[in-house]
C-alpha cells in the first residue's frame, strides 16, 4: 500500500504500518553534506552534529507519527516525503510535500512531541537527530541560531502566503495551482504518486467541491480521469489559465538558501511500485 491510500488511524495503528527502515552512522559523504547544509556554523558545531546524527533509509509509509516521540529532526536528503496530520476521523491527511534540502521537525526545537507526521512517498535517504541533542548543539553557536531564526521567519512567510491564498481565492483556482505545483506526483493514467484523495487538505477544498470541480474540467478537455485514481493532463495552459488568479499573491522567495525544497523527481508516475 502506498503512503496515504485508504484511510489510517492514529497512534499504534499508525505506527505499525511505518516505513521499513535502516540505520547507521554518518558515511564520509553525508558528513561533508551536513557541513554544506550550514557552512557558517562553527566547525566544533558541525562535528557536534555529524557525530550525533544517524542516517537512515526508508521505504514508503510513515516515518514518524504525528504526536509520538521522542521528537526528531531530519534533512531529506533522497526521495520525496509528506508532511501528514491525523484528523479527527481517523484520516491521515498530507499537509505539504517536499524533497531533498528540506529541514522536518523545526518546531520540535522548542519541546514537545511532534506537531505533524511525516511519510515517505518514495524510498529515501535521510539524515537524523534528537531534537533535545540538536538544540544544545545550536544553542551554544550564534551563526547557528541565525540560521535556524532565517529558516523560522522564512516558514512564517510561507504561512502567511498560504492563509492569504486560502482566505481570497477560489476553489477552483486553489485545485488548478495545487495540480500543478506537484504535477510529476499528480498526473498518471494508472497509479499516481499523489492520490486525488490527498488533495483536499494540499489545496484547501472540500472533497466534495474537488469532485465537482474536476468534472467542470474533465468536461472542459483540461484533465481525463482514468480509473479510481488515474489522472491524465490534456491542456496545461487552460489549467494554468485557473490558476492564474493566485498569481496576485506574492511567494517567500524560491531561491533563498533556507527555501522550502521541492519533491524529488522519480521514475515516473507510471512506474511499478517498487520501481521509483
Amino acid at each position: 500500500m502506498r503512503a496515504g491510500d485508504g484511510a489510517a488511524t492514529r497512534g499504534s495503528d499508525r505506527a505499525g504500518q511505518a516505513a521499513r527502515r535502516t540505520t547507521s552512522p554518518l558515511s564520509a559523504e553525508e558528513a561533508d553534506a551536513v557541513r554544506a547544509y550550514w557552512p557558517s556554523i562553527a566547525p566544533e558545531s558541525v562535528r557536534a552534529l555529524v557525530a550525533a546524527a544517524t542516517s537512515i533509509v526508508v521505504s514508503p509509509g510513515p516515518v514518524y507519527v504525528e504526536g509520538e516521540g521522542p521528537p526528531k529532526l531530519a534533512i531529506v536528503m533522497a526521495g520525496t516525503v509528506a508532511a501528514t496530520w491525523a484528523v479527527p476521523d481517523g484520516r491521515t491527511m498530507f499537509a505539504g510535500i517536499y524533497g531533498p534540502g528540506q529541514l522536518m521537525g523545526a518546531a520540535t526545537l522548542a519541546g514537545g512531541p511532534t506537531t505533524v507526521g511525516i511519510d515517505a512517498l518514495t524510498p529515501g535517504r535521510m539524515i537524523e537527530w534528537e531534537s533535545t541533542t540538536f538544540r544544545e548543539i545550536a544553542a551554544a553557536d550564534p551563526a547557528f541560531l541565525q540560521d535556524l531564526l532565517a529558516r523560522t521567519v522564512y516558514a512564517i512567510r510561507a504561512l502567511n502566503h498560504l492563509i492569504k491564498i486560502r482566505a481570497f481565492s477560489g476553489a477552483r483556482a486553489r485545485l488548478a495551482s495545487t495540480l500543478l505545483r506537484y504535477e510529476p506526483l499528480v498526473f498518471s493514467a494508472r497509479r499516481p504518486l499523489l492520490p486525488r484523495n490527498q488533495y483536499s487538505a494540499l489545496a484547501g477544498v472540500t472533497p466534495r467541491m474537488i469532485s465537482r470541480i474536476l468534472r467542470d474540467l474533465e468536461a472542459a478537455g483540461v484533465v481525463r480521469r482514468s480509473g479510481a485514481e488515474g489522472l491524465v493532463l490534456i491542456d496545461r495552459a487552460r489549467l494554468e489559465g485557473e490558476a492564474a488568479p493566485l498569481d496576485v499573491f506574492s511567494p517567500p522567495d524560491p531561491a533563498s538558501p533556507v527555501a522550502w525544497a521541492a519533491p524529488a523527481p522519480f521514475a515516473g508516475a507510471d512506474a511499478e511500485e517498487g520501481d521509483v
